[in-house]
Order: structure tokens, then sequence, then C-alpha cells
């Protein structure tokens, strides 16, 4: 059984005092979908890397998941509307890349076979990001929707089958 749950607009920070949300469920896996708030307001790499391995190591060590995933950060698209929150489009994608290459050594470095990071497939060509977000450039559409369960599904039975090894 899996259990969905979020905190909107929440950022990487402030998840730590919600873990023991996570704790009353005592999950085996635990799939972390963080980021794009905390580097939208400038928050540097090396910061939110660092409350990323908070988070993953509160959730190893005191609610004992046995695995810990964190979906990579996705890039954004020009908006096709005007939005409230415009941004470096450019700067932040290149953000987003420095990110995951961090998250990617820092992860297998610190937690080895219990935390990693996952790849996100089918977001990162020009049409996939056209076909996944929203008009808005920050929010998915409902294909992104549906691309993003599916990438959280083949996350969990990847992790669940490395378990079974």
């Amino acid at each position: 059984m899996g259990q969905f749950t979020g905190f909107p607009g929440a950022r990487a920070r402030s998840l730590i005092g919600k873990m023991e949300f996570v704790a009353n469920y005592s999950p085996e896996i635990l799939v972390l979908l963080v980021g794009t708030n905390d580097l939208y307001v400038d928050v540097s790499v090396e910061t939110f890397d660092e409350h990323i391995c908070g988070i993953v190591n509160e959730a190893i060590s005191n609610i004992k998941v046995a695995k810990v995933i964190v979906c990579q950060v996705l890039h954004r698209c020009e908006p096709t509307i005007r939005t409230r929150f415009p941004m470096d489009l450019h700067g932040f994608n290149a953000r987003v890349d420095k990110l995951n290459s961090s998250l990617d050594i820092t992860l297998k470095s610190r937690f080895h076979n219990k935390a990693s990071l996952w790849r996100m497939k089918g977001f990162w060509s020009p049409e996939a990001k056209n076909n996944n977000f929203a008009s808005d450039s920050c929010h998915l559409s409902a294909d992104g929707q549906f691309k993003l369960l599916s990438n959280i599904r083949a996350a969990i039975i990847a992790a669940h089958r490395q378990s079974l090894k």
C-alpha cells in the first residue's frame, strides 16, 4: 500500500519538522519530490543539498526507513502565459543541473545503498517539457502528472527489487 502526501509550497528545511507524519506510517520506502521552491527563492545548491541530507538522515536513522529515493528536480520551460513569479529560466535550469549532480554524488557517498537519486524519465526534451508542464511552466499538466506518478511507481518498484537481493 502506498501513502501519497504532499506539502505544497513547502521548502526542504521546513519538511524536517513534518517527519513525524512519515513516522506514523513506518514506510519501508520514502520518495521525496522536493527542490523547486527552494531553488526558486535562491537557496544555494550547497544549502539545499544539506537540507535534503538532513531529511534523509532523519528518515533512515530515526524513522528507520529502509530506502529513501530523492527524485531529480525538474527543469522549467518558457511559460505560455504571464505568471506571477517570473524567473531567469536559464539560470534556474543551470542550478537544477548543478543540484541534481550534487545530490547524486552526496547521496551515494553519505548514505550508500540506503538513499539514491531517481533519474526522472520523460521530462527533459523540449517536446516533453512542453507536454508535461502547464502553461505557467511551474505546475505539471495532466500528462506531466501521469508521467510523474509513473516515475514514482518505477522508483518504488526498483527500490523494492533491490531490497529483495
